[in-house]
């Protein structure tokens, strides 16, 4: 009789439990703070949202350093589509372009604005293998996949107008797009672009080094490599 009472009251225990369970509720899904844009009587906005106190900014946002954020001595900006116009216009529009580009190129700093270490230059190479190698290649060539899927594509880091930019000019490129490249200024944080115009800078120096600065482990190198003759670089 006490076996069968223990069987009968064992399940009765269970029936209790899920009960109790079920009366619990998860209040976590309905937390007494407000939504963006909700209403809020409390102020006499009526906003929950608050608006900044004047004269503040968010840490990280105070860009006092022309040169780091934003690759040029000065605050003046420039409409690239400006001079894409002038180029489809003719002769004259032509020069025009040529005067504006040569201005540009002049506002574009030509030193880095921190120190390029070992570590900076791999931390470029990465975001290049991330962000620039589907269009550029892991060379620079301008061959890379996407390219080769029908993309438009890129000049090469190679020819002689880009080995004689600015390095200002590459920083401004990744940050504002330029041609059919868009914009990466979102995308990649301002230290990150620098990274990636020391590494651009990097290739460049790697296909054209001068032949009278290698060393001679260097030169044995190249000539156990097979590579041609580099007279005149």
């Amino acid at each position: 009789m006490a076996k069968q009472s223990k069987k009968i009251a064992q399940p009765l225990w269970l029936v209790v439990l899920i009960s109790l369970l079920a009366g619990c509720q998860q209040k976590m899904a309905n937390q007494p703070s407000y939504k963006p844009l909700d209403a809020n009587p409390f102020y006499k906005d009526n906003q929950s949202a608050r608006p900044l106190v004047p004269g503040t900014l968010a840490r990280g946002h105070l860009h006092t350093d022309l040169a780091l954020f934003t690759g040029k001595t000065t605050e003046e900006s420039r409409d690239w589509s400006r001079a894409a116009v002038i180029v489809g216009t003719g002769h004259a529009g032509g020069l025009g372009a040529a005067v504006a580009a040569v201005a540009e190129q002049a506002d574009y700093v030509d030193t880095f604005p921190f120190p390029i270490t070992r570590e900076v230059l791999q931390h470029g190479h990465d975001r290049f293998m991330i962000y620039c190698v589907v269009c550029h290649d892991a060379l620079g060539t301008g061959r890379g996949k996407i390219v080769e899927r029908g993309y438009t594509p890129p000049p090469s880091y190679h020819i002689e107008r880009l080995r004689q930019v600015p390095v200002g000019h590459f920083f401004d490129v990744i940050t504002r797009g330029y041609g059919s490249m868009p914009s990466y200024g979102e995308q990649i944080p301002p230290r990150d672009r620098w990274a990636i115009a020391a590494y651009i800078r990097a290739l460049q120096l790697s296909q054209h080094f001068p032949e009278k600065q290698l060393t001679e482990q260097m030169r044995a190198e190249w000539k156990h490599a097979g590579r041609p003759p580099t007279e005149g670089r």
